[in-house]
């Protein structure tokens, strides 16, 4: 019986964190301030697209080169931030816009606050370090999301890597303001919306507004000829996509909940009735009659997939909380780990705002 609950522990896990495989593949960087860190598979990426669309290999190197640096300390701060406030960073997920692991902490929403905005403020101040040593008319160009980095073959190197700073910093630190995951705003936005709504409804608006915003990005930079915000957009679209696929598999078989049946409900018409449109009446106190029952079965379904999760969350503690009484806090991965210290948080800001 150990064994069986190991595994599906094991099982559970994996299949919360099924975007680790596709999302967050990465290779081993190292070691930095007691926390793992992995560079993201889409940074190759990123330096290919670099090295083509500034055609030149030495320019596309030193991009690349800002980029990482200006991620890397993004991300200590983070770091730092989270450990002043209590919090932990086992292992940091570096991507080209910042990293794809959020601290875990003592669950006080100021704390998250401040940790959450600790990398766009850092980068802010980088940008505003390189601004420093440019002209007027060398930012306003670069402010503008409609104009890319132009590279006079007469102007200095220095120059150059003093715009790109500039540029790499300030992108990183607007988009990363945006509300939708796995950006440091959204992760924000998620977290209010916690405390105010069950998590069930917090999913799902994060999930939709993540593919509402990813579908707009993607239209407006065919729009106007953007290639990044269409890339941008096209990974955020991606992400929520297998989100929501995520969260479907967890809450089980979609058939359980996909049909609003109302045959055990005393002369209301079963789910058939509603197939077939010659027998819709057009007497509006019927047709309200059929709104609200409708409206009803849909805040039913919401309840029970609520419970359904809730009631998973819970095995999943008891089992890690289990293995940490039997093995010691050693014995949990940092899956495990977050998985514990999510749920932590998600009750302590729920005490806080009540």
């Amino acid at each position: 019986m150990q064994g069986l609950a190991s595994g599906h522990v094991i099982a559970t896990i994996r299949l919360m964190h099924a975007t680790d495989t596709i999302l967050k593949f990465g290779f081993p960087f190292g070691m930095l301030g007691g926390a793992r860190f992995r560079l993201s598979f889409l940074f190759p990426i990123a330096m290919i697209a670099m090295i083509w669309r500034l055609d030149n290999l030495l320019l596309g190197l030193l991009a690349t080169a800002i980029l990482l640096f200006s991620v890397l300390i993004h991300e200590l701060a983070h770091l730092l931030v989270a450990r002043s406030a209590g919090g932990e960073m086992d292992e940091v997920h570096l991507w080209p816009l910042g990293g794809l692991e959020e601290p875990y902490g003592r669950g006080y929403l100021h704390d998250h606050f401040q940790t959450m905005l600790a990398g766009p403020l850092t980068n802010l101040l980088l940008a505003i370090s390189c601004m420093m040593t440019l002209s007027a008319a060398e930012v306003s160009p670069l402010l503008s999301p409609f104009s890319g980095l132009e590279v006079p073959g007469s102007e200095p190197l220095s120059d150059t890597a003093w715009r790109m700073a500039f540029m790499i910093n300030w992108v990183l630190f607007v988009v990363n303001l945006l509300p939708i995951t796995p950006f440091d705003g959204g992760v924000l936005f998620r977290t209010y919306l916690s405390t105010r709504f069950s998590e069930v409804e917090s999913r799902d608006l994060m999930v939709r507004l993540g593919l509402v915003l990813g579908m707009f990005g993607v239209l407006a930079g065919f729009v106007f000829d953007i290639s990044g915000l269409v890339a941008l957009s096209a990974f955020v679209m991606i992400l929520h996509l297998h989100e929501n696929f995520r969260w479907y598999k967890l809450t089980g078989d979609p058939d359980e909940f996909s049909v609003f049946d109302i045959t055990d409900r005393p002369g209301k018409l079963n789910a058939e009735f509603f197939r077939d449109d010659s027998n819709l009446s057009d007497d509006p106190s019927e047709s309200a009659d059929v709104s609200e029952e409708w409206r009803m079965g849909r805040e039913d379904t919401s309840v029970q997939q609520e419970h359904k999760e809730r009631r998973s969350e819970e095995q999943q503690v008891d089992d890690i909380l289990q293995k940490l009484h039997q093995n010691g806090r050693d014995s949990l991965s940092s899956l495990e780990l977050q998985i514990l210290n999510r749920v932590s948080d998600k009750y302590r800001n729920r005490r806080q705002h009540n």
